[in-house]
């Protein structure tokens, strides 16, 4: 077992098939491993320097939080829920 590498060889080969096609890599266009094989649709990924992409929009969502975040160990998993004991 190896740690997540949340698929960079599919990025890359993502971003390589855009660049040929001049083309910028359009939001959704790379899916994960995990994600193309969730039949939930509950991964989402994308580009969060893009403020109009699927993934900044849930970021924004009120049910969004992340593990640990309050120890500043900046996660980059984030999960969508209702939180009740907010503490």
């Amino acid at each position: 077992m190896e740690k997540c590498s949340m698929c960079i060889q599919r990025i890359q080969e993502g971003r390589l098939d855009a660049k040929k096609k001049g083309e910028e890599l359009k939001d959704g266009a790379v899916k994960l491993a995990c994600q193309q094989s969730c039949p939930g649709d509950a991964i989402v990924f994308g580009n969060l320097n893009d403020p109009n992409s699927n993934i900044s929009k849930l970021l924004n969502n009120a049910r969004n939080y992340k593990i640990l975040e309050e120890l500043n160990v900046q996660p980059r998993v984030s999960y969508l829920t209702k939180v009740r004991n907010k503490g």
